[in-house]
């Protein structure tokens, strides 16, 4: 089958920036794909790169689309290089076009804290909405700072939630192993990238010496580095950002071949490309959910057609079903 195939570029500023250990993030850019096929029906999909991330930049991507022409069919992913997983994403979203899902379960999602003593203020609020798993933001601050910050935390968490830690890289080892050894004796579920993903002697080495968990982020952007991870022998987590990492449906073949430990998450893509994600999510849930997904983060963008709907601490078909793909591209002209 033939498609029209059209793309119109977005740039969108978040309500409140982002800190995180690559400096503050302030505003969203990506692309939105449509595919029209010769009945009139269309099919969408977001491309939200993160260059500092290690993905594709906006500009390669648009020039991607460039190439593709007007007019493509089924086997244009074909064309993309596993380079541009943010395009692969989009494309293969938009050809497959799928339903929500009709009985599906309620999922509880990770909220995401701000960095510094912020964390400490949300908290609460974010508690009493009832979520039961958080990932706070480190590496923004000092050390040490941080370190009575994550007591703090600890002290006002009730027993049954769990606290995710993620450093963005931005550790050297000795900072890493110090941070490591502190949460040997705290009930952290993981950390999620403690250094540089250069430095992958140093990530193999603390995974193999501490045993609070280790999680892979910035290391395994796209699927395929994920797999060189596996086969190197990679003991911890995987956290996969679905819109950068590719097809849905290479990444779920993945991880039902491999078994592999993973924790889908946010890249803090609009709500086109979220509900992709999450109606795949919800219909592969006992491969894809077994460990609470990050997508707890709340208003991203202040504009309820980007952010969709309000989305609690749990996920279920409703929130999908209610995201109109087709008002999002109006948006855009």
């Amino acid at each position: 089958m033939e498609y029209r195939f059209t793309h119109r570029p977005y740039r969108l500023p978040l309500s409140t920036p982002l800190r995180t250990a690559h400096g503050l993030w302030a505003e969203r850019e990506g692309i939105v794909l449509r595919l029209e096929d010769e009945n009139g029906a269309a099919g969408f999909g977001e491309i939200a790169p993160i260059p500092w991330f290690g993905t594709e930049t906006v500009a390669e991507a648009e020039e991607m689309c460039r190439r593709l022409g007007d007019r493509i069919t089924a086997d244009a992913l074909d064309q993309v290089p596993a380079t541009l997983g943010t395009v692969r994403f989009a494309l293969a979203a938009a050809l497959a076009r799928p339903g929500v899902p009709s009985a599906t379960p309620r999922v509880p999602l990770t909220a995401l804290l701000p960095a510094g003593k912020a964390a400490l203020a949300a908290l609460p609020t974010r508690l009493e909405a009832g979520y039961l798993s958080f990932k706070w933001k480190v590496g923004v601050e000092s050390p040490d700072l941080e370190m009575g910050l994550l007591d703090e935390l600890l002290a006002v968490l009730p027993a049954y939630t769990k606290l995710r830690l993620d450093a963005n890289g931005s550790w050297n080892r000795r900072q890493a192993e110090r941070w490591l050894g502190l949460c040997a004796d705290r009930p952290v579920e993981f950390v999620e990238q403690p250094v540089s993903p250069t430095d992958e002697t140093a990530l193999h080495g603390l995974a193999e010496d501490y045993p609070v968990k280790l999680a892979l982020d910035e290391s395994v952007v796209r699927l395929d580095e994920a797999r060189r991870w596996q086969a190197e022998g990679w003991p911890g987590i995987f956290v996969i950002k679905p819109a950068l990492a590719g097809p849905l449906e290479d990444m779920a073949a993945w991880v039902v071949a491999t078994q592999a430990d993973v924790v889908l998450s946010s890249a803090i893509e609009t709500a086109l490309g979220r509900a992709a994600i999450l109606r795949f999510a919800l219909r592969h849930h006992a491969v894809l959910l077994r460990r609470s997904p990050g997508f707890g983060i709340g208003e991203v963008f202040g504009d309820r057609r980007w952010d969709g709907p309000f989305l609690g601490p749990v996920l279920d078909a409703s929130w999908a079903a209610a995201i109109n793909p087709e008002e999002l591209w109006n948006a855009l002209t």
